[in-house]
């Protein structure tokens, strides 16, 4: 995990940490960041060595960090997420966009299940492409917002393909025209030997959802436990290397490595395709946690 500038997103951080505390709980499960481990950062992933695509993304990034409508969107779609509030947009807010006149496409690859940086809402841009057991559906969220405003700009139409998240890259790569990547995707060296990604636009730190009775509060604390993580994310990729030979190793603040192992043989990590079966797991007794991003973990629960 690369180490990041913990300042850029301080204020939205701080403004999450207040919305949920330290820790988020529903009746049953509570979610714990693992706290030895640092924050993530995300970006928007475009194809390698498409300088065009890539200040595009920028523009809006860099537009909206600076006018502080950034936080306002993550806040608005955090609560939109949670089906317990009705939130009012902020004054000045972009919430719509009209792109059906635009002939040139743009292709957004995506994962639904991950508010509150995408995820199923009536109010959001219709998917094109995807699969939904209620058929026709539309997604909102932060991401969505970003590749709305991009498409404007560019004047293009907005054509949203909903995909298992493991193949957000490989989709992306085999595009033709113009295309865009954005599913809360971490920046790290094996995805950025892969595409291109934007100016970092958010930042999240890993938790640990699991039985309020359990309440576990770090990675190491989950060595010989099953371990739910949805497939092809960091947490996936995280608790994977922990259970390897080598551990999990990332360098700290102070530029030290650190080495987190899970060297007990009854650690299994679980894949799932969705947090929401690996919350069905979770309530099965299947998988003793399930680890992932932090805000989305929070809203997980809330809405379980």
């Amino acid at each position: 995990m690369k180490k990041t500038a913990l300042s850029l997103f301080a204020a939205l951080l701080a403004g999450a940490c207040l919305f949920f505390g330290a820790c988020a709980e529903s009746a049953e499960y509570v979610a714990n960041d693992a706290q030895d481990l640092l924050q993530e950062d995300f970006g928007v992933a475009v194809k390698k060595g498409n300088a065009e695509m890539k200040a595009a993304v920028d523009a809006v990034v860099d537009e909206w960090l600076g006018n502080g409508n950034m936080d306002k969107y993550f806040n608005y779609y955090t609560d939109l997420a949670d089906a317990n509030k009705s939130p009012e947009a902020p004054s000045g807010l972009k919430l719509e966009w009209d792109l059906s006149a635009n002939t040139e496409v743009l292709d957004m690859y995506t994962e639904s299940g991950f508010a509150p940086y995408e995820f199923v809402h009536s109010s959001g841009y219709p998917v094109s492409d995807g699969s939904s057991e209620s058929g026709a559906y539309s997604i909102a969220g932060l991401d969505v917002a970003i590749a709305c405003q991009v498409a404007e700009n560019l004047n293009c139409k907005l054509v949203i393909h909903d995909v298992a998240f493991d193949t957000i890259i490989t989709h992306l790569n085999n595009a033709d025209g113009k295309a865009l990547a954005a599913a809360g995707l971490t920046i790290n060296p094996k995805r950025a030997e892969q595409v291109d990604f934007g100016n970092i636009y958010s930042s999240s730190t890993l938790s640990i959802v699991c039985d309020k009775e359990k309440n576990y509060h770090s990675l190491k604390e989950l060595d010989g436990l099953k371990i739910g993580v949805q497939e092809g994310t960091s947490g996936d990729l995280i608790a994977t290397a922990a259970k390897g030979a080598e551990g999990h190793s990332y360098e700290d603040e102070d530029g030290n490595t650190v080495t987190v192992k899970l060297a007990s043989p009854e650690t299994e990590v679980l894949t799932y395709k969705s947090y929401a079966a690996a919350l069905a797991a979770l309530k099965a007794g299947k998988i003793d946690v399930i680890f992932m991003d932090k805000v989305p973990a929070q809203l997980l629960i809330q809405n379980a």
